[in-house]
């Protein structure tokens, strides 16, 4: 007797159904996760090729008043190349100083624009643990 029942959800050495064609579960059809396709290398490679042009272009613009300008390098250009973590020298901070002194000190440079307020906030945190 022959078997009239379809091969559905077998393999054909490629990972697809032999009758579908469809990808199976568990397949290696697609590339991984995070993989660039040629076009997407192209791109970042042409975008690499341009990069200081468009620089030049934006701190022009900026010079000439343009705040789009301005925002657009301080937001993706001035962000990337600043330190993630820096010394910070505090002022006027006493000898032993006392959680309280210390978050005060924190407090009063973040408001006199010494530091950054996320650098603020990772000193209290640290205040806070002490």
């Amino acid at each position: 007797m022959v078997n009239l029942t379809p091969n559905i959800g077998k393999d054909d050495g490629t990972g697809k159904d032999e009758r579908s064609g469809k990808f199976l579960p568990g397949h290696k059809g697609f590339k991984k996760v995070g993989s660039r396709s040629k076009v997407s290398r192209q791109a970042i490679d042409m975008a690499n090729e341009h990069a200081v042009t468009a620089m030049n272009m934006l701190v022009g613009a900026m010079m000439g008043g343009d705040l789009k300008a301005a925002e657009i390098l301080l937001k993706y250009g001035v962000d990337a190349f600043l330190p993630k973590s820096r010394t910070v020298e505090l002022p006027d901070v006493p000898e032993n100083p006392t959680s309280e002194e210390l978050a005060k000190t924190v407090l009063q440079a973040a408001w006199a624009g010494e530091i950054s307020p996320d650098e603020a906030k990772q000193l209290l945190k640290r205040v806070a643990i002490n």
